[in-house]
């Protein structure tokens, strides 16, 4: 049995047709599958696929919140590994989860971030996910101002906005191939969450209360 049959063996029409619908985007890059390619794909009748997936688009969505679903999962289990009452370091394993989903799901992260014709902020089903994301990100650092991580005055959604600028810098040079030459002993994943380490780690003792570092 090839890969591909194992892995739609079980599936129903849906699970198939997201399946095949990932598997195109890799030969196909941004322009991404429509309903008939992807019927042709799975040998399925294209009527019937249309009475779950009335077009493209439904499709495309469909794959984007499965690909969103994996992304929180994969963060919720990263950071209830770090201690509840260590919030920065519940920071870095969120960022960190999140690279390695970039990683792990190149097509998915490109898909997300960068098909032409996806907007996931602007598909409330969609950006829902997004939104989890930042909120959790916020009060984790709310959670470190309040047990003195960091200043009492910090900006937290100016803290939260840079971070996510950097996380999402770093998961595209991941999958872009561009991280090799950062740490020749590494894995261009590894690179990448060890710079975000740093910044975190700078983060933290950048913000930290003045009177911690007076001796």
């Amino acid at each position: 049995m090839s890969k591909h049959d194992d892995i739609m063996k079980g599936l129903g029409l849906h699970g198939q047709a997201v399946v095949a619908a990932l598997e195109l985007m890799a030969d196909l890059g941004r322009r991404g599958p429509g309903l008939d390619q992807v019927a042709i794909r799975i040998g399925a009748d294209p009527a019937k696929l249309r009475k779950i997936f009335p077009d493209d688009e439904s499709l495309l969505f469909a794959v984007a919140e499965q690909a969103l679903m994996r992304l929180m999962d994969s963060c919720t289990r990263a950071v209830v590994k770090i201690d509840p009452d260590d919030a920065v370091g519940q920071f870095l394993a969120l960022g960190q989860a999140y690279i390695r989903w970039a990683a792990e799901h190149r097509v998915q992260f490109r898909m997300i971030f960068g098909h032409p014709r996806l907007n996931a902020a602007q598909v409330p089903e969609l950006r829902r996910y997004l939104d989890s994301i930042v909120d959790l990100m916020t009060r984790m650092l709310e959670r470190a101002r309040d047990t003195g991580r960091l200043r009492d005055g910090e900006d937290i959604p100016m803290l939260v906005l840079s971070s996510r600028i950097f996380a999402y810098g770093l998961a595209q040079m991941v999958v872009d191939g561009r991280t090799d030459s950062w740490f020749p002993a590494r894995t261009p994943q590894e690179a990448a969450e060890q710079a975000l380490q740093d910044f975190v780690k700078r983060i933290a003792r950048g913000s930290a209360p003045r009177s911690r570092h007076r001796r």
